[in-house]
Formats: C-alpha cells, structure tokens, sequence
C-alpha cells in the first residue's frame, strides 16, 4: 500500500534538510554534544601522534591518562597522526585502529583533521582515511563539502545542558600539506574554505541573534601566530620557529569580521606550547603529543585542555599537560 503524503509536509521535510548545513550528516546513533548538568564542557587536544605501523605505548598511555583525569567531554585530534613510517594500507588502518581505540574504549566523542603528513605516501587518500576515522562509533568528523578545498571541514555545535539550543560552535578546518613547487613551504586555509566560513558563521549568527562563540581548529599555524610571538603579547614556551605557509590568505582578517571565533588551535611545531591574544583572537598551540616525532630532551609530550562554561561560552579557559 502506497502513502501519499501532503505536499505541505513534503515541501517541510525538504526545506528542514536544506537548512541544515551545522548539523553533521550521517549516522543518527552519533553522539551529540551537550554542556554537563554542571553547566561546562571540556575539550582535550591532541596533535601529531606520528603513529606507525602502530600506536607506541608511551603516546597511548599519556592520551589515556589526559582522557580520563581531565574528563573529557570531547577530544579533537589535530593532525599528522600517522605519518610516513605507515608504509602498506594496513599499517594505515592498524594506527588508525590503534588511535581510535582509546576514544572508543572510554566513550568519548572524537574527531580530527588532517595534517601535512597524513597521506604523505600516498597510499590511502584523505577520503578513505576519513571513512575509517568515521566507522567507530563515537567519532563524530565529517569530510565536509565537496565543493571546497580539503577534506575535514565542518563544524560540531555543542548545545545547552537545559534547552537543548545549540550556543557553542567549533570549527575544523583542513589546512592542506604543502604548497605548489612554485611557492613551497606548507599549505594554507585557501579562499573556498574561507567563503565557507563566512557563510556558515552568519547562518549561525542569524540562527542565535549574535555571533555565536566558537573555537577554531587545524594544524598548520596561521602567519598570524609569527606575528603574535614578535610582538611580545604571547606566554609559553618557542623552542622552534614557526612553520607556517608563505601564503597568507587572510583566514584571520575574516575571524576578525566575523567576531565568533574566540580562539583558534594548532599544532605542527612539535616544540611550541605559547598563546597569546592577538587583537581580541587567541592563537595558541598544542605541543606534540607523539613520542615518536622530533621533541626536545627535557621537553615533555603534551596536550591542550578547554574548559568552557554554559554560562559565559564568550570565554573559555586553556591550559597545557604534559607527560
């Protein structure tokens, strides 16, 4: 027996999935985002595991410390998570397991985006690899749009503990890897992704009567982040120089405009753990959570810590844990 339905219900049902670019598609049985009954949400970051071909016992024992101590109510992994020591699709998928495990064996929501080493060899690409990443699961990452630059962008919102309104955004963004043998040096957020941005934060701003507070998340750093460091306004530790694009694509002018992000999170320079406010915007890094990436002797592996408060999402505090 056929249903018909009413065509004023249709026409809704259609226009409630077109309006819904801040909702990740996909499996419904994904975790959803909420602040505690307390009124706070907890991040915890890491970044550059440089796993393979599997996940060493000193990287898996610090994450599951930080996870569990710290109560995370979502982890965000920032990239070069496995890198050119995977050398056959299953070293690939061996890591990717490997890493995914200490999520899912404490079911806690995760995510990641990629970083310049991530698909080095060549021998899954990003796509495939977000599958994976997707398959378990408590991981709540996207590949994002098609039509934009990167594989990895998208937003998860984070909602309020009472009304269930979303009131907190995070933001995710595929920096790239390297830039064309013309220019060289690293990749940059190009114009698409920026676009892409600037649409999505105004739906949101018209969807909560102001610009909504949100965090910002890649792996290579802004040129931005150079700039903060000279001008003498950052605290933390410099032990490398910054490693950015030589390309400026003006991401940060458009955080400027924008007035949502309230801080935006990297890794890729193993060494650097400084942040600092950089005109209203904080740029921070996380050190190098892997053990098995470059470090320094008596420089510990780490990760970045977020806390944020229902009541005043506006601010958020962070702080680094090192082994």
């Amino acid at each position: 027996m056929k249903i018909k339905l009413p065509i004023s219900l249709v026409v809704f049902l259609l226009l409630a999935i077109l309006h819904s670019p801040t909702e990740i598609s996909g499996n419904n049985e994904k975790p959803s985002l909420t602040f505690n009954k307390n009124g706070s949400f907890k991040i915890v970051q890491f970044t550059d595991l440089h796993c393979g071909p599997i996940l060493d016992k000193a990287t898996a024992n610090l994450m599951k410390k930080v996870i569990e101590e710290e109560k995370a109510d979502l982890v965000i992994l920032t990239g070069d998570l496995i890198d050119k020591k995977c050398r056959t699709k299953k070293d690939i998928k061996n890591s990717i397991e490997a890493i995914a495990l200490i999520m899912e064996k404490n079911k806690v929501p995760w995510c990641i985006v990629f970083g310049n080493h991530d698909d080095e060899m060549g021998l899954m690409s990003k796509e495939e690899m977000m599958d994976l990443y997707r398959s378990f699961p408590h991981n709540i990452s996207s590949h994002g749009p098609k039509d934009i630059s990167g594989i990895g962008n998208y937003n998860l919102l984070v909602r309020n503990s009472k009304t269930n309104k979303p009131i907190f955004n995070i933001y995710l963004l595929d920096s790239g890897s390297y830039g064309p043998k013309e220019i060289g040096g690293y990749g940059w957020i190009n114009f698409s992704q920026i676009q892409w941005y600037r649409e999505l934060s105004e739906e949101l701003r018209k969807e909560h009567r102001s610009p909504m507070p949100s965090l910002m998340f890649t792996h290579i750093p802004l040129p931005e982040f150079k700039n903060l460091w000279n001008s003498g306004r950052a605290q933390g530790n410099r032990n490398k120089k910054e490693c950015p694009p030589k390309i400026n694509s003006g991401l940060f002018a458009s955080l400027l405009e924008m007035k949502d992000v309230k801080g935006i999170f990297v890794g890729h320079d193993h060494t650097n753990d400084y942040i600092g406010d950089y005109y209203g915007i904080k740029l921070g890094y996380c050190p190098a959570t892997g053990y098995r990436g470059y470090g320094l002797q008596n420089y510990g592996r780490a990760a970045r810590v977020f806390f944020i408060r229902e009541e005043y999402p506006d601010n958020f505090e962070t702080w680094i844990v090192k082994d």
